[in-house]
């Protein structure tokens, strides 16, 4: 894969990031938090669902 198709697969990814898209991730995340995840696994997760909330956050900010 070349890096402009790497970049075409990125922009098309941004894209699908809907604010609805992101609060089901979120829920989801949350969802995901409530199971027996090992530590790292655990740790993936709380990072991802937190960045996801910060990039919410920040769209009703700018």
């Amino acid at each position: 894969m070349t890096s402009e198709d790497q970049e075409e697969s990125q922009s098309g990814a941004d894209t699908l990031l809907t604010l609805s898209n992101i609060q089901y991730l979120v829920e989801g995340l949350d969802s995901l938090l409530q199971t027996n995840l090992d530590g790292y696994k655990r740790v993936k997760v709380i990072k991802l669902r937190d960045e996801l909330s910060a990039y919410i956050g920040n769209m009703f900010s700018d």
